[in-house]
Formats: structure tokens, sequence, C-alpha cells
């Protein structure tokens, strides 16, 4: 009798583990999928800052020497990829949350 006691005991303990393992597992899969995100979403801030700086810089040049040798269309480019690549992000977590 004691040994069905125990293999019950014990059979319940790795049960409860188990579960307790699966589900910190599902929890550490999902702040590894966050924390991927929030990095991309943090390169693709940077990469806007980068691109609105050329943009203040090619403006000030143009203002600087009273014409634009291109540096505002370059400047107004890398604004577009920006922020068509950040728009892409924001689908992609859409659609992230709709699959769910």
């Amino acid at each position: 009798m004691t040994e069905v006691i125990c293999a019950a005991i014990t059979a319940a303990a790795t049960i409860i583990c188990a579960y307790i393992a699966h589900r910190t597992g599902q929890r550490e899969k999902r702040e590894d999928e966050r924390a991927e995100q929030r990095a991309k979403e943090g390169r693709l801030q940077l990469k806007m800052s980068e691109a609105n700086n050329k943009l203040t810089i090619g403006i000030a040049m143009a203002l600087k020497t009273g014409h634009a040798n291109g540096e505002v269309e370059a400047g107004l480019k890398a604004v577009q990829d920006a922020q068509n690549d950040y728009r892409l992000f924001l689908e992609g977590l859409a659609l992230d949350e709709l699959k769910k």
C-alpha cells in the first residue's frame, strides 16, 4: 500500500513538474519573440532617425548654398525607404495578431 501511495505522489509531482516546464517554455518563447520585435523596431527607429538626419542636412545645405545638390533627394529617398520598412514591420505585427 505504501508503494502505491509513493508511486501516486511521484506521478503527481512528475505531472506538475512537466506542466510547469511546459508553461515556462511557452513564456520564454513569447518573451523571445517580443524581444526580437523590440530589437527590430529599435533598428527601424534608428534607420528613420538617420534618414531624418540626412534630409535635414540636405535641406540645410540647400538653404546654405542656395541650390540642392541631390542631398535633399537622397534624404527624401532615405525617409521614404525607412517609412516603407516601418509600415511593413507594423503590417507584419498586425498579421501576427490576426493569426492568434
